[in-house]
């Protein structure tokens, strides 16, 4: 037992732990981001036709394609292939939704317009 007895104050002991933490942490970062899989929003037209159908929106590879063309739904082009965002897709969905109160209260501001032009 000829290990040395080292005397720090309390201040110069949390002075060499946050300095091994500091030195440690990023290799820790770099090894969690090597073994996670990394999770991609981008999808192709059969997955987000797919996706679609699974959304309640029954949606086939060519009525895809006629949106695309149409430039009705987001996309993105890389050359000649066709991507998709999964969050671009729900907004789009969620932008077209119609609420039922929606459409009573559209109807009756039509009926109060038209009643005010006459």
């Amino acid at each position: 037992m000829n290990e040395p007895v080292i005397v720090t104050t309390p201040a110069q002991l949390q002075s060499i732990i946050s300095d091994a933490v500091n030195a440690i942490l990023p290799k820790l970062a770099d090894f969690r981001r090597k073994n996670e899989p990394v999770e991609t929003d981008g999808m192709t037209v059969e997955d987000a036709a797919r996706f679609l159908t699974a959304q309640g929106i029954p949606t086939t590879r060519a009525s895809l394609y006629n949106l695309v063309y149409k430039n009705t739904i987001p996309h993105k082009k890389f050359g000649r292939r066709t991507v998709f965002s999964k969050k671009e897709l729900l907004a789009w969905i969620e932008s077209r939704t119609v609420r039922p109160e929606d459409k009573r209260t559209a109807a009756a501001l039509r009926i109060a317009e038209s009643a005010n032009r006459k």
